[in-house]
């Protein structure tokens, strides 16, 4: 069987909105073999029927399949990191950041801060752990006193398409590009003629092919899936907050 998240990128649009709601939460949940049907529906006020649909949904027979098989998954993703002595820590870090600074033109700066100013409202989208980049640039723009709001829940992401407009524009911040049920969200909302601008890592293909203007930073290959340092995507928009500081021609 696939896994988990396999799953749920394959049949999450088939889902209703109360069944969408049930594995936002157990995809929260810490403790998942612990997890009982009673305190999805406390929590959710829903049905226990809503919660075996979800399950059946996404191809498990009952909840209990469905559980063992997000269990594996959080096992699989809490297993101990391998680890790096600090020589190669500092250089592998001292590397990127050089690369991702070359990477960085002010020509592809400056185009992506354009589409930023002429923005009417800008949507800033990421998820795992690019929440927190995501944070970041959100605030910062805010004390710019740009509309902006950040979304990092697939429900709300899912939203977009219906919230979004021609003068809209999406910003994407992910090292990976995002997973395949995001990015069908954005081509969705990219359809009402929004823009879309990523910051993404080099080997993020899937984003590009439907960007407007895309900004890349570099990541040194390393011997974890699990976990990957966001520190790039921060370095690139601290560059852009810069240069939006140092050319106050304004926005609408």
């Amino acid at each position: 069987m696939n896994t988990f998240f396999e799953q749920i990128a394959r049949h999450y649009e088939t889902l209703s909105s109360n069944e969408q709601l049930v594995i936002d939460f157990v995809m929260r949940d810490h403790n998942i073999d612990r997890l009982k049907i009673k305190t999805i529906t406390d929590a959710l006020f829903v049905s226990s029927a809503t919660v075996m649909r979800a399950a059946r949904k996404l191809g498990y027979s009952n909840f209990s399949q469905l559980k063992y098989s997000a269990a594996m998954t959080q096992d699989e993703q809490a297993a101990p990191l391998p680890s790096e002595d600090f020589d190669t820590i500092t250089g592998r870090i001292t590397s990127e950041f050089d690369k991702t600074l070359q990477m960085l033109s002010e020509e592809n700066v400056a185009e992506f801060v354009e589409h930023l100013n002429h923005a009417r409202r800008i949507f800033c989208v990421g998820s795992g752990s690019s929440v927190s980049v995501v944070g970041d640039f959100t605030r910062k723009l805010k004390l710019l006193d740009y509309w902006i709001n950040d979304f990092n829940e697939l429900y709300s992401i899912r939203d977009i398409a219906g919230l979004a407009e021609a003068d809209d524009v999406i910003v994407i911040l992910s090292l990976g590009g995002g997973n395949h049920l995001v990015n069908q969200f954005l081509v969705r909302a990219k359809a009402t003629g929004a823009k879309i601008i990523p910051i993404t890592g080099i080997g993020a293909d899937s984003v590009a092919k439907f960007s407007d203007c895309n900004i890349l930073v570099y990541q040194e290959a390393v011997p974890r899936k699990r976990m990957r340092s966001r520190l790039m995507l921060n370095v690139a928009i601290d560059i852009i907050f810069e240069y939006i500081l140092s050319h106050p021609h304004g926005h609408k």
